[in-house]
């Protein structure tokens, strides 16, 4: 049995199917276990014998529909975690997905951003997969503390500046930097360097898909001192270069063939 984190994918639509499973491919590098099922009841034998750590389903599926799944596998004492795909912009199947394990909700046709979104929040919450030695996802901490959440606005403000400190940090909040170290990593779970690295990158990865700025272009963007360190760290962190992030992005969406049914 694969010791591999595995997300099981419930989808009557084949294209779709398809596209999910190239998608998720592409960005678990190989360090997912991906399993498919045509429909519910199909799922729903797989669950019976095999763990899952995420369920994603189509709501409407001939048979054993997504939240009959959902239902039956509660019965069973095997209730999953789960997104929900649909076609249908129902709340009610949304609240009613959210007392069964779902955890997301995303319309179809499936957008790739926000399906490595919903995927990547539903990892981090269980804190079930790392790249390597890194853990490449992230998502900005909800902080309690009002000094804490003003840093985290002023150091996305600022992230442009690659001599962007600490100390600076502080200053703007009016309180000593030795205690500002220690209250954000309190309040955060991260260092100040941690963070401030992990929120360049993720910021990096949204210019690198959602525009056609040059490698160098969005490393200035986000704060690195030079395009040299930022493909540094971003391979260190991406176990790829930015440029081959984009490209294999690319290529993925290309033959998936996202938004179109």
């Amino acid at each position: 049995m694969s010791e591999l984190p595995c997300i099981l994918i419930a989808e009557d639509e084949l294209p779709t199917r398809n596209g999910i499973m190239k998608a998720l491919q592409t960005w678990s590098e190989g360090k997912i276990n991906l399993q498919v099922a045509e429909n519910g009841m199909e799922a729903f034998q797989y669950r019976k014998t095999n763990p899952v750590d995420l369920l994603i389903t189509d709501i409407r599926m001939p048979g054993l529909n997504g939240i009959q799944l959902l239902e039956r596998l509660k019965k069973e004492g095997l209730q999953t975690k789960s997104i929900l795909l649909t076609g249908y912009a129902e709340f009610e199947y949304a609240r009613k997905a959210l007392t069964l394990g779902a955890v997301n909700y995303i319309l179809k046709p499936v957008e790739f951003q926000n399906l490595i979104s919903a995927v990547e929040e539903a990892f981090e919450e269980n804190k079930l997969w790392k790249r390597g030695n890194h853990d490449s996802s992230f998502t900005v901490p909800q902080v309690l503390n009002d000094s804490i959440r003003k840093s985290l606005v002023y150091i996305s403000a600022e992230l442009w500046n690659p001599s962007l400190g600490i100390k600076d940090v502080a200053e703007h909040i009016h309180l000593n930097p030795s205690y500002v170290s220690v209250l954000f990593k309190e309040e955060t779970g991260y260092t100040f360097s941690d963070y401030l690295t992990r929120l360049r990158l993720f910021k990096a990865k949204e210019l690198l898909l959602g525009t056609d700025m040059k490698i160098y272009e969005v490393a200035e963007r986000t704060g690195f001192s030079s395009s040299k360190y930022f493909v540094k760290v971003f391979r260190e962190a991406e176990l790829l270069t930015p440029k081959e992030f984009r490209n294999e992005h690319k290529k993925m969406m290309n033959k998936s063939g996202f938004g179109h049914e």
